[in-house]
């Protein structure tokens, strides 16, 4: 190598060093050189998911405005609640952030009696950034189409039909509990899974059925493993305008739908959660990115505040406390 050569390595070298020293607290509340390393966002639930999908859309489209090493890493398990706390405990520079759904902070202080983490003061709201309503869905092996005989189909024998969800508290299992009640079968077995196998497994008939999000069922519904049978929101969806309510076949007010937000720790700089309240917002505008939330099933918010996003999901809490009492959940 010739000594030219050589030279300009070292200084780019040196170069790439100071740019990846952190800065101090009092940079970041002026609100320079965000990010000043790499940002890790944890996604408390496994890959593959839509929280999964969704998270890593976003987060490709902030990083690429940035200029920043944002890695989204899934740390599963607990409802959640393992890679929210994960969040929880880490410095609050900017350099970790959550992406997750409600469950963690709507549904799991209603679930467990000790939680690893206190969801109302850990946290600083950045961005709420998609509604989901949910899809009801069967296995193709029972030859039913329509959501009338399959309710029917339900009540026959009930103790002899189970739905999957992706462990106790979780909007799937809120959604399916509070679906057998509605349609008078509470006797319908509950199947928790840790993963996306409850997908698999219901394709293959080992269940009876789950409700999950588009984004989960479409793949497994466009290869005819399963079929498509209701929504769980109270207005039917855009992309799949002929699957019927829950809420108008059952003449009940069922409307369960979930939702993804982003978060830092409490105490993270203001500056740097106002930032990235605009970046994100920035992304859910782009055309391209409104065509995948289409084609993944996920509706718009309005543009909001962290302040706005933050009273929101305390509000948020008091619907969620009522589906857990109401699919019968007692803390554990």
């Amino acid at each position: 190598m010739n000594q030219p050569r050589r030279s300009a390595l070292k200084m780019l070298s040196c170069l790439l060093g100071a740019s990846a020293l952190p800065l101090s607290r009092s940079a970041l509340a002026q609100g320079g050189g965000y990010p000043s390393g790499p940002v890790s966002v944890i996604v408390p639930y496994g890959s593959g998911g839509s929280t999964d999908i969704l998270a890593r859309l976003l987060i490709s489209d902030v990083a690429e405005r940035l200029h920043g090493n944002f890695v989204v890493e899934n740390k599963a398990g607990a409802a959640g609640n393992i890679g929210t706390r994960q969040v929880a405990v880490a410095r609050p520079d900017g350099q970790t952030l959550l992406y997750s759904t409600a469950t963690p902070f709507c549904i799991n202080p209603y679930v467990y009696k000790v939680m690893p983490f206190d969801p109302d003061h850990d946290f600083a709201a950045i961005s709420r950034t998609a509604k989901l309503p949910l899809v009801l869905v069967v296995p193709t092996s029972l030859g039913i189409n329509n959501i009338q005989d399959f309710i029917a189909y339900l009540r026959k024998d009930p103790s002899q039909r189970s739905f999957s969800s992706y462990g106790i508290g979780a909007s799937s299992h809120i959604a399916g509990a509070t679906f057998a009640r509605a349609i008078g079968a509470p006797g319908i077995l509950h199947v928790p899974y840790k993963d996306m196998t409850a997908m698999s497994d219901l394709a293959a008939g080992r269940n009876s059925f789950h409700i999950d999000a588009w984004s989960a069922v479409d793949p497994l519904v466009r290869s005819g493993k399963l079929v498509a049978l209701a929504v769980s929101s109270k207005e039917p969806l855009p992309w799949a305008p002929q699957l019927p309510t829950i809420a108008s076949v059952t003449k009940t007010d069922y409307e369960i739908v979930t939702w993804h937000g982003v978060f830092a720790p409490r105490k993270t700089p203001d500056s740097v959660i106002t930032l990235l309240n605009q970046e994100f917002q920035k992304s859910i505008d782009k055309p391209k990115v409104q065509k995948t939330y289409a084609d993944q099933g996920f509706l718009i918010y309005p543009a909001s505040t962290p302040k706005e996003v933050d009273a929101f999901v305390q509000q948020d809490k008091v619907r969620w406390k009522g589906y857990v009492e109401a699919a019968g959940i007692t803390p554990s």
